[in-house]
């Protein structure tokens, strides 16, 4: 407050700020004030929504990127997996088999996939895209979601079998299936009047 000449109200509305972002946390008691917290990645993740959503992106968008990142995390990945990795793959595809609606699942192969590629941007991205679709995707089909569960499973034995290319094509065979479905359903809503 005497550094800057800002009132107490300035000053407990900037802790205000702080505390809401998910940057700090008061702390009680002797030694208290202000501390520094680590970032929350849902607070990342829901700010990097609201801006996407706030500069009108579109599904495509969002499948054309999906389509790079989880391609760039396969093929980064298909060199190195280890026994352990694909016994934690397999672990992901047994809880998104019991998950009501993929959209969803608290991680799916392709956020495990992201985060063994070591490479933390890549992991935040595929994680932001996951919740775009989380927010922004149309409730899968039961018919549709064994589909997905089978692409995710045929990705896990390609990348068992030491095949990058198969699990590459596996990867892009999801995507544009999804892309292609996105596109009818909104072409039927299109046409039908309802947003």
């Amino acid at each position: 407050m005497d550094r800057f000449g800002a009132s107490r109200s300035v000053v407990r509305e900037a802790f205000r700020i702080l505390e809401s972002r998910h940057v700090a946390t008061p702390r009680r008691g002797p030694g208290g004030g202000l501390v520094v917290t680590a970032p929350d990645l849902s607070t990342v993740l829901d700010q990097a929504s609201l801006y996407l959503e706030y500069s009108g992106f579109t599904a495509d968008d969002l499948f054309q990127t999906m389509e790079l990142l989880e391609i760039a995390a396969v093929e980064q990945v298909a060199a190195t997996i280890s026994r352990a990795d694909l016994d934690g793959l397999r672990d992901t595809l047994t809880a998104e088999a019991e998950v009501d609606d993929l959209r969803f699942a608290p991680s799916t192969v392709y956020t495990e996939l992201a985060r063994l590629t070591d490479n933390p941007v890549l992991a935040l991205f595929v994680d932001i895209g996951n919740n775009l679709s989380r927010t922004h995707g149309i409730r899968p089909s039961q018919s549709e979601q064994r589909w997905i569960h089978q692409h995710s499973v045929d990705l896990v034995d390609a990348l068992a079998a030491g095949d990058a290319l198969a699990a590459v094509r596996t990867v892009r065979r999801r995507i544009r299936g999804l892309r292609r479905r996105q596109s009818v359903t909104s072409t039927r809503h299109d046409s039908t009047g309802v947003q």
